[in-house]
């Protein structure tokens, strides 16, 4: 008994049973599966679209540009400076205390 093991290798036999290959060449499918995105996020949560042939999903390839709303960054900003004027908003009074005095 001869044991012959091919990994998704068309069936061996004679040409008739090529010919009857579930699958004819035309009508295989175009595109590629490349299985789910790469991509590991901060907290280790992966990614659910599926992978290009890079490995990564269109929005995760390095070098692609990210989908953020255009609003989304601006707010971020604007927490962000006011979060630091309130930090330096004790110092800032002390300094402009002093310059006034300088000045007087």
């Amino acid at each position: 008994m001869e044991l012959g093991v091919k990994v998704n290798a068309a069936p061996v036999g004679n040409a008739e049973s090529r010919d009857t290959f579930p699958f004819p060449e035309n009508s295989l499918p175009q595109r590629i599966d490349y299985g789910p995105c790469l991509y590991l996020g901060p907290a280790g949560q992966r990614c659910n679209r599926r992978a290009a042939e890079g490995g990564f999903c269109p929005q995760h390839t390095p070098g692609a540009k990210s989908e953020m709303a255009p609003g989304k960054s601006g707010t971020r900003r604007a927490i962000a400076i006011m979060a630091a004027l309130a930090a330096l908003l004790p110092w800032l009074t002390d300094l402009i205390r002093e310059l006034i005095r300088l000045l007087k």
